[in-house]
């Protein structure tokens, strides 16, 4: 049997405490530290799932105890530099979403990462939910074809964070907006599901219509996209449709659509549209439960144990954040941006 895997958590606002939930499932990593500045709620965290160390600062949580890895689950701007940390102390890393604040930064994780022969990989957690993973063996089965479209919606309609200190809506903490927070997710599981084809070029608008529904605190600090829309093609000849927003006034909710030369499919809720013999047929599966946090963190642990590259790697998170790097620099430009 394999050895367990020693892991560290940095940062226990929600996604911390899922992943800490999601490593408590399963069999093969054991959580012995967490750290966070909030000393009441690591107190409290530990207690109620047996951790037996805390921490304030995760460099002295690396001299101090032995670890294998570490889940960074902190604000955007500490992303890079807290993941860069870890791996220079020999710490496998699954960092949440955003990879980094952009795309520059993403590379130095994976060079990095690379470097130390150690596991980077990010936490897009769609891409272990139930639909997800059904949609892609459908696709993996050739059920749809050749993929040549895809549709990623993820809209509220009111809904913008802010964070503590307003960081959510700060451009130099957060990366951006409605885009670089629940963007990533419905581009990341579109992108994944077409077989993660290479960017060649993107068209993007933004826009900052919002900021008078914020309190007045918040607005002081107000500098990024509360909508964002893109269009990116990739070297395979696809296309990508991307629509995301903090606030519109227009119904929320989130789609994503898939069309191939065979057939097509769409999720929330998944439905397959497929053609034989000249009849068209619509299809509901019915989609297996799967913890998506579970799914992400095990999958990680998975990877230590066997070293096997991760579903979401960290040349992906490249290309991602040189996608989303691409849509704010065609906003700001007016122009198509080409990614190399």
């Amino acid at each position: 049997m394999a050895k367990k895997v020693r892991v560290g958590i940095i940062g226990l606002g929600w996604p911390g405490r899922e992943h800490l939930k999601g490593y408590k499932q399963g069999r093969d990593a054991e959580v012995v530290a967490l750290c966070d500045q909030n000393g009441e709620l690591a107190t409290e965290q530990a207690a109620e799932h047996d951790v037996p160390h805390i921490f304030s600062d995760h460099k002295q949580m690396f001299k101090e105890i032995e670890l294998d890895a570490v889940s960074v689950c902190l604000p955007n701007f500490l992303h890079a530099p807290v993941a860069l940390d870890a791996l220079k102390a020999g710490k496998h890393v699954i960092c949440e979403k955003p990879p980094a604040l952009d795309a520059r930064q993403a590379r130095r994780m994976a060079d990095t990462a690379k470097k130390n022969k150690l596991t980077l990989m990010y936490a897009l957690c769609l891409r272990f939910g139930g639909q997800q993973k059904l949609a892609r063996d459908y696709i993996e089965q050739g059920e749809l074809g050749e993929i040549y479209y895809g549709r990623a919606v993820y809209h509220r309609r009111r809904g913008i964070p802010t964070g503590v200190g307003s960081w959510f809506v700060d451009k130099k903490r957060s990366g951006g907006g409605a885009l670089i927070d629940i963007g990533v997710h419905a581009l990341d599981s579109t992108w994944w599901l077409m077989g993660t084809p290479k960017p060649v070029s993107v068209s993007g608008s933004v826009f900052q219509q919002f900021k008078r529904v914020l309190p007045k605190a918040a607005q002081a600090h107000f500098s990024v996209d509360d909508s964002a829309f893109a269009h990116i093609k990739f070297a395979n000849g696809a296309a990508l449709h991307l629509e995301c927003s903090w606030a519109l006034n227009l119904p929320g909710g989130s789609a994503l659509q898939i069309a191939g030369t065979k057939g097509g499919l769409e999720l929330n809720p998944l439905r397959i549209y497929s053609e034989r013999k000249g009849v068209q047929f619509d299809t509901t599966p019915e989609v297996p439960n799967a913890d998506m946090f579970a799914g992400q963190t095990g999958h990680f642990v998975e990877c230590i144990q066997k070293r096997k590259t991760p579903l979401m790697s960290g040349e992906q998170g490249v290309q991602l954040m040189q996608m989303l790097d691409a849509i704010y620099k065609s906003a700001a430009t007016g122009k198509e941006v080409k990614i190399s």
